[in-house]
């Protein structure tokens, strides 16, 4: 059975670019599971897919290959990427889409990928330079899938290409700073602010404050509902992290803001 395969991407969900890579994938490796995590990242949003990613990953199948093509340099000089990670294997543009993974401690080998050895091993001729994701990575991943070993598609390299500010979490004078990074289809903004990080500069979570932008969210709430209704609340959400809500309501419309990255999080003691 070959190892399952993930899409990452920021193809949407109203043109054929994910359909076709899914057939590529079908054709290459008839037997994996192939999971679309998302094709709704903003596009030309690495910083988001690398937020996704690192989320997700945690949750997808020991052995999965993992698909993330948010490429806006495609056709460039810049290079692609396998990472293998905890038997996990990622494939894209060495762009930095796996920055927050990396910078949280991931373990992880990487290979620079070889256009002309991918094209070679796979016998997938790359069409243009506008569609990587279709040609390129995923003719690899499926291989990869069904049993091809990395080290014959490119060679091992020590550094990749890393997002600056990525994650945004900064401590100076007792508080606790950082930014949003993903806006859900409920209006809820994401921060990267974990739990854990919280935790060990304040201690007990259950007293601290939050500012969001110039919002004064008060005390963190447990849930959605504990908040006040029209009014922006801050809580530790489902992946341990710090998220600006709005009981029944959009916390991205309250605070006027079109991209998570301008809302910015301030967290002190109470």
């Amino acid at each position: 059975m070959a190892r399952p395969i993930v899409l990452l991407t920021d193809y949407g969900g109203d043109d054929f670019y994910a359909g076709v890579t899914r057939a590529v994938l079908a054709a290459s490796s008839p037997s994996s599971l192939v999971v679309d995590l998302s094709h709704d990242i903003s596009a030309h949003d690495i910083a988001r897919a690398s937020f996704v990613l690192a989320r997700s990953l945690p949750y997808l199948p020991d052995n999965a290959v993992v698909v993330v093509v948010v490429d806006p340099g495609v056709g460039t000089a810049r290079r692609g990427v396998v990472i293998d990670c905890n038997g996990r294997t990622l494939v894209g543009p060495d762009n930095g889409f796996a920055s927050d993974l990396l910078a949280a401690g991931m373990p992880a080998e990487f290979y620079r990928l070889d256009e002309a050895a991918a094209q070679r091993e796979t016998g997938r001729p790359v069409c243009g330079t506008t569609f990587h994701g279709r040609d390129l990575f995923a003719p690899v991943a499926a291989a990869i899938a069904c049993g091809a070993k990395v080290p014959r598609f490119g060679t091992p390299t020590k550094s990749i290409v890393m997002l600056r500010d990525v994650p945004s979490v900064s401590v100076d004078g007792g508080r606790v700073r950082g930014r949003g990074r993903h806006i859900d289809r409920f209006g809820n903004v994401l921060s990267d602010i974990s739990r854990g990080v919280l935790e060990k500069v304040f201690g007990d979570v259950a007293c601290l404050r939050v500012r969001v932008d110039e919002i004064d969210a008060g005390l963190l709430v447990r849930s959605y509902s504990d908040g006040v209704r029209g009014r922006v609340a801050a809580l530790i959400n489902g992946w341990d992290l710090l998220e600006a809500a709005v009981n029944q309501g959009s916390a991205a419309q309250v605070l006027r803001a079109e991209r998570p990255e301008l809302v910015r999080f301030d967290v002190s003691a109470a």
